[in-house]
């Protein structure tokens, strides 16, 4: 994908797995310092997401592209980074990087997850992606409306954004 790279602080976990159901190649560092974290992002020119006011600012003043994340939900957190960077908000599997790792996703076929997914879940999906990198397999399962909800909300916020 052409979007940015963005660094995620340690308060913004959760975040950085929808981030990667987008594509975007989401860094997630927990344990880094302040100053570990605005060098990461001007070493490998990521975009800094946190919601530490101090964080932000420092990161601002050294010339990195940085957003302070002050979303309440999930919806509004997605909203307000597309809206920054200037995308469009969708989940496409094949597009999607892993929520666990990062790593690029791979549609592959049915009778390769026999097995290695729960039996009822072979029997119900026709359509599996696998991580290149970990090898964990994701599918559209029951999850999935509550990923569309989101995604609809978060589209939402943005086009009333666009509205006002």
């Amino acid at each position: 994908m052409s979007e940015p790279k963005l660094l995620l602080d340690g308060m913004l976990g959760k975040l950085t797995r929808w981030l990667r159901l987008f594509g975007f190649d989401a860094e997630y560092r927990r344990l880094l310092s302040d100053e570990e974290l605005i060098n990461l992002a001007l070493k490998e020119g990521r975009v800094l997401l946190t919601r530490d006011v101090d964080l932000y600012r420092r990161a601002k003043r050294r010339g990195i592209e940085a957003l302070l994340v002050e979303g309440r939900s999930d919806a509004e957190e997605l909203a307000e980074i597309a809206a920054h960077l200037g995308v469009d908000l969708k989940v496409e599997p094949a597009e999607s990087r892993c929520p666990k790792c990062d790593s690029s996703l791979k549609p592959v076929e049915k009778e390769e997850v026999r097995g290695k997914v729960p039996s009822k879940t072979y029997e119900v999906y026709e359509d599996f992606w696998m991580c290149k990198n970990c090898g964990q397999i994701y599918w559209r399962g029951a999850h999935w409306k509550n990923i569309e909800r989101v995604v609809k909300k978060a589209n939402n916020i943005l086009q009333n954004k666009e509205k006002a």
